[in-house]
């Protein structure tokens, strides 16, 4: 009878274990497929004429395909400086933030009081709406001769700045999991601080800074209230994507925004290795 009992009991269990998976399943489809749909009809309206975009009944297949809207992006001069000036403002910003990020999520990891002032540093920032330094921040380009500038010099420090706390939360757990022993044995050899950082604590953090350069990369590249209101005339993709969506230009709009997919398909690349290893995480040891 006891043994009846139990089987009677694991009954529910094994029932429920058999639904675990088809359900899973069907949950992971829909996910899949609510992030396909939008990236199959931009695809789509990226390769086939305006007038097959706005077509009723619409068509879930492309009837003429085409390759002008793609060639717009790099033919027009307008399309190709924005182009060419959103690689340039993410490069710098995504150094310019990588590099203190890192030397910040380092003395957080290795000071409690930096630790303490890092994080009410960064919360305070994530914290602060946008539109609140938007201003001030402008006048502050003015006077300096950065507001508007053709080489986005302006956008690419105040870019960097917003993803700095991006860059030292991705790296601080990383440096907090290195042994310190490591690091006071160096100490007692003779090498200074910024030898130690350099030579012991940036090698086992680099796949982490590799992560936050690209993190800092995209920030930049997909930034919209700065760029709209700081590049008035030399204009970067995505205030550019904007007019051209308002305006009804859905073809070049739609390859716009095709080759802006490319640097988040790189992002996915980059942070496997640190996703898999759970770096980010930032358990100590």
């Amino acid at each position: 009878m006891k043994a009846e009992a139990q089987i009677t009991a694991a009954l529910p269990r094994s029932t429920a274990a058999r639904w675990i998976g088809p359900a899973r399943l069907a949950v992971e489809s829909i996910a899949v497929l609510g992030a396909a749909i939008p990236i199959y009809l931009l695809i789509k309206q990226a390769i086939t004429p305006d007038l097959e975009s706005f077509a009723w009944p619409p068509h879930w297949l492309p009837r003429n395909v085409t390759s002008a809207n793609l060639k717009s992006v790099f033919e027009l001069a307008e399309l190709r400086s924005a182009l060419i000036l959103s690689v340039a403002v993410a490069a710098v910003a995504g150094l310019i933030a990588t590099a203190l990020g890192t030397m910040l999520g380092y003395a957080m990891a290795r000071r409690e009081r930096m630790r303490q002032a890092g994080m009410a540093g960064v919360t305070a920032a994530r914290l602060l709406p946008m539109i609140a330094v938007a201003l001030p921040l402008t006048v502050v380009l003015i006077q300096v001769g950065l507001y508007d500038s053709p080489t986005g010099m302006g956008l690419a420090l105040i870019h960097a700045a917003l993803a700095i706390p991006t860059a030292a939360l991705t790296t601080y757990g990383v440096f907090a999991a290195i042994a310190r022993e490591q690091e006071e044995a160096a100490f007692l050899d003779g090498a200074s601080p910024l030898r130690i950082f350099v030579a012991i604590a940036v090698p086992q953090a680099k796949t982490a800074i590799a992560a936050s350069l690209v993190l800092s990369f995209i920030m930049s590249w997909d930034e919209f209230g700065f760029a709209l209101l700081i590049q008035v005339t030399h204009r970067t993709m995505p205030p550019l994507l904007y007019y051209y969506t308002v305006f009804g230009d859905v073809g070049p709009a739609s390859a716009l925004a095709l080759v802006m997919l490319v640097p988040a398909l790189a992002v996915i690349i980059a942070l496997r290795p640190v996703l898999k290893s759970g770096l980010i995480a930032g358990t100590q040891r």
